[in-house]
């Protein structure tokens, strides 16, 4: 299937159309790998060996975590087996923070810098230039990347905190129309439904907002839930009753949908989210590789209007798409990655 084959000029003006409605996007672990951003496997093969305790209690639990690790090879498998002690996951949530925000301020570096090409950003300040001025984004990763590529587009940014650097929670913020503040493009509101790296619980309970941050303050911790039974408990507490509350929203009133690294694995955003495309709305997915879950979720349940896009062979492109039957090859081009896609798009 060439660029020239009329199959592509049809797929590409359905993109073209689904993008430029100003789709609400979801990131996933994927879109955060180019920056080395942990994985899922890198993270728990850093706590296997970063982790350590003086109690024998917590320490034999610790093991009996570093043994299931090394079985199942992954990291939310190996946590949903366990039932961890307020030891263990205070230390899991610690190390888990160290690593994601040591890489994250690499990146924020790089990006500062113009070390790196930042696609997200571009696509950002290209879906902020229509007559909405406004983009919703909702990801289930901890890193900032998000909050730098609106930065960059010159967008006022609201995360249900404020942007202070001792900022608080408020159920109110996102209700402003913040799109006419003098000196910003526009609006991007950004739902972290298991936390960021600059959210914080004091010992008083009260959530903070703690911009780039290089170690954990005194007293406080990460306001991140971690994989495993944890993720149940913590996700019923503020700021995330809140969040899930805004994310459930902005996924039920979008026009469409772009995925970006999402694997349709998260229990919070992918319920609702199937309810909509099953409804008929439009979704794109764009990733190196598809999981099984997004086929299952897509293709396998006949979703009316979807385009999905992988690598193929290490350097074509593979494409499903509800407009044809089977797959299509477009060879020696990555529109998997958002920087090639994002051609196509503005082509």
């Amino acid at each position: 299937m060439s660029k020239k084959n009329m199959d592509f000029d049809s797929l590409l003006k359905l993109l073209q159309d689904w993008t430029n409605r100003v789709p609400l996007i979801i990131l996933g672990s994927g879109a955060s790998v180019p920056f080395r951003l942990p994985s899922m496997w890198t993270l728990g093969d850093h706590l296997k060996k970063s982790i350590s305790f003086t109690d024998a209690d917590d320490q034999k639990q610790f093991e009996e975590f570093k043994v299931t690790f090394d079985k199942v090879n992954d990291l939310e498998t190996t946590l949903l087996q366990l039932q961890l002690r307020p030891n263990v996951l205070s230390a899991i949530i610690s190390e888990t923070w160290k690593l994601v925000n040591k890489h994250d301020l690499e990146a924020y570096e790089q990006i500062l810098n113009k070390k790196i090409d930042f696609p997200l950003s571009d696509l950002t300040s290209h879906l902020i230039s229509t007559a909405q001025k406004k983009l919703s984004i909702v990801t289930t990763n901890y890193d900032r990347l998000a909050e730098y590529a609106a930065s960059l587009s010159h967008a006022f940014i609201c995360t249900g905190y404020t942007q202070n650097y001792f900022g608080h929670f408020s159920k109110l913020i996102h209700q402003q129309d913040l799109t006419k503040l003098s000196g910003y493009n526009g609006q991007v509101n950004i739902w972290k439904v298991h936390g960021s790296l600059d959210w914080f619980k004091s010992k008083d309970d009260v959530d903070f907002h703690l911009p780039l941050r290089q170690t954990i303050p005194i007293d406080f911790r990460p306001s991140i839930v971690t994989p495993g039974h944890s993720k149940y408990l913590e996700t019923q507490l503020e700021p995330f009753r809140t969040i899930f509350t805004e994310a459930d929203n902005e996924i039920e009133k979008a026009v469409s949908y772009l995925c970006i690294g999402y694997g349709f694995n998260d229990i919070h955003v992918q319920p609702k989210l199937l309810t909509q495309i099953k409804s008929g709305k439009p979704i794109i997915v764009i990733t190196k590789e598809l999981t099984p879950k997004t086929k299952e979720s897509i293709i396998d349940s006949k979703c009316k209007q979807y385009i999905l896009i992988e690598e193929a062979n290490k350097k074509d492109t593979r494409i499903y798409s509800s407009s044809f039957a089977g797959e299509q090859i477009v060879p020696d081009v990555n529109y998997w990655t958002l920087a090639e896609y994002l051609k196509l798009i503005k082509s």
